[in-house]
């Protein structure tokens, strides 16, 4: 199958809802399907042009997250490194 960000077949963007609304049931309440989403085509899926359905499957079933937080942590200091001080205004004179 060919490897499209803007159309995925409805039954992976239901295992995406459905993982992260597992997610929530554990209370992690801050990860949606847009950040599974980013993982999966940053991480699982780099470098891939097709994939088969299957392995699309197991690798959304088998996502932990510990995995996904360790790449939304390293996301998050990627992203700060680029900032300036000022930029955390909000979250220091709070």
């Amino acid at each position: 199958m060919e490897l499209n960000p803007r159309h995925l077949p409805n039954e992976i963007n239901f295992l995406i809802h459905s993982k992260a609304y597992e997610f929530g049931r554990e209370g992690i309440q801050k990860i949606d399907a847009n950040d599974i989403k980013d993982y999966l085509y940053h991480v699982s899926w780099r470098n891939k042009e097709e994939i088969e359905l299957c392995d699309m499957v197991d690798d959304i079933m088998s996502l932990s997250f510990s995995t996904l937080f360790d790449y939304m942590k390293a996301k998050v200091i990627k992203e700060a490194q680029s900032k300036d001080i000022s930029d955390f205004n909000d979250l220091i004179f709070k």
